[in-house]
């Protein structure tokens, strides 16, 4: 719904819990936390937020500053950066451009985000009181969780009873809270470890225990098979095209699940056997038997999308002589269960995705099974087999 003048008028009466005001499109990173705080909605008014840009801080407009690049320009290069992965995840918004006073100013409404999960920027929580917008404390993170009862967060996201401090890698996530820090003026209003680790999700007070939540766990935990035993991969080089063939090679990939990727990463990069292709005039290249960017990828899919709660059964690589089978517990999870596997996307464990984001391990672009398929075709292996039963069983065959 589009705002008029008269309306326009109404936000220029002053900034409030709804309303903010920036001069200029430029101040990208005061922009991102404004549109954060507005998309969290601290006071749960239901009610849609206003950006204004073009106001300054006395509420007077001075118009958008081009300089030089067009007013469209400058309306697309907003809405990029309001998409960007900076700002996560997404809210609903749009962009207005309207001239008032001869001057142009730009409206950006935002929708209250459905949180949780709680938006960030950079994976800092902003939330607006009043008429300022701070980054969020604690006690904020908390308000905001406790809209969403307990038992319908994902499993991924629920604090994890019996865990501690005591059993994650302090130093990693220290090192981690420290790097936050830098670049922060008032470090004085700056959380505790605890406080950050709560509102970068990682974990929340229970009863006045700071707790984590199992992607923690998983991603940062001293031993993860302590509260998931089911978290491995078992990797499986079989001499034979058949499950009764000699085992020749056997390892099992335990630890955190960065740990476990790069471990399986390794086994596949070993037991990759380049044949003969097609001559090429006098050469003859040697090609590989399975693209191995296809295996990483299925490797990551395994362990992003897999069931973790209530099955203590492992993920598996198998490796036959004429193919290679991956396996793990869970079927695709809602939408991801539309049409041909891999063509929709939808996040079993979307807290852990987020993090393993930001981690660099996967990407946040739902193409992965695509690239799959591609990476096959271009190396001349026959087309990716799929079976569910309660499983997610994916067969990649060698290339002939």
């Amino acid at each position: 719904m589009s705002v008029g003048p008269d309306e326009l008028k109404q936000y220029l009466r002053g900034e409030d819990e709804r309303v903010e005001w920036k001069q200029s499109s430029k101040d990208a990173s005061g922009i991102l936390q404004a549109v954060c705080a507005l998309a969290n909605d601290l006071g749960d008014t239901h009610k849609p937020g206003y950006l204004l840009i073009g106001v300054d801080k006395n509420g007077s407009v001075v118009g958008v500053d081009t300089r030089g690049a067009k007013l469209d320009e400058e309306q697309r290069i907003l809405a990029n950066r309001l998409h960007s992965l900076n700002l996560s995840p997404t809210p609903s918004f749009d962009i207005q451009v309207l001239e008032y006073e001869g001057k142009s100013v730009f409206i950006v409404r935002v929708e209250p985000y459905p949180v949780p999960p709680i938006v960030t920027v950079d994976t800092v929580s902003w939330v607006r009181h009043g008429s300022t917008t701070y980054r969020a404390k604690e006690a904020d993170t908390q308000r905001l969780r406790e809209r969403r009862p307990e038992k319908s967060h994902p499993f991924d996201f629920r604090p994890r009873a019996g865990a501690g401090l005591a059993d994650l890698n302090i130093s990693e996530l220290t090192g981690r809270y420290e790097a936050a820090k830098e670049g922060v003026d008032q470090l004085e209003d700056y959380p505790t470890l605890e406080s950050w680790l709560s509102q970068v999700q990682l974990g929340a007070r229970v009863q006045g225990t700071w707790t984590p939540n199992p992607t923690t766990l998983l991603l940062f935990g001293l031993n993860p098979q302590s509260f998931f035993p089911g978290a491995a991969v078992e990797f499986v080089r079989y001499a034979g095209t058949e499950i009764d063939a000699p085992v020749v090679w056997r390892k099992t990939a335990t630890g955190t699940i960065p740990q476990q990727l790069e471990a399986l990463w390794a086994q596949m990069s070993v037991h990759i056997v380049a044949v003969p292709g097609a001559a090429e005039g006098i050469r003859s290249p040697f090609v590989p038997e399975y693209p191995l960017e296809a295996l990483k990828e299925l490797a990551r899919n395994m362990v992003q999308h897999r069931q973790y709660e209530g099955t203590n059964a492992p993920g598996r690589v198998e490796w036959f002589d004429d193919r290679i089978e991956f396996s793990n517990p869970g079927g695709p999870f809602g939408r991801a269960s539309e049409g041909e596997f891999g063509s929709q996307s939808d996040y079993r464990n979307p807290t852990l995705t987020d993090w393993l984001v930001q981690l660099g391990y996967v990407e946040h672009l739902g193409r992965g099974v695509r690239l799959v398929r591609r990476f096959l075709e271009k190396n001349g292996n026959p087309k990716l087999e799929v079976e569910l039963n309660g499983f997610t069983r994916v067969i990649v065959r060698r290339r002939a």
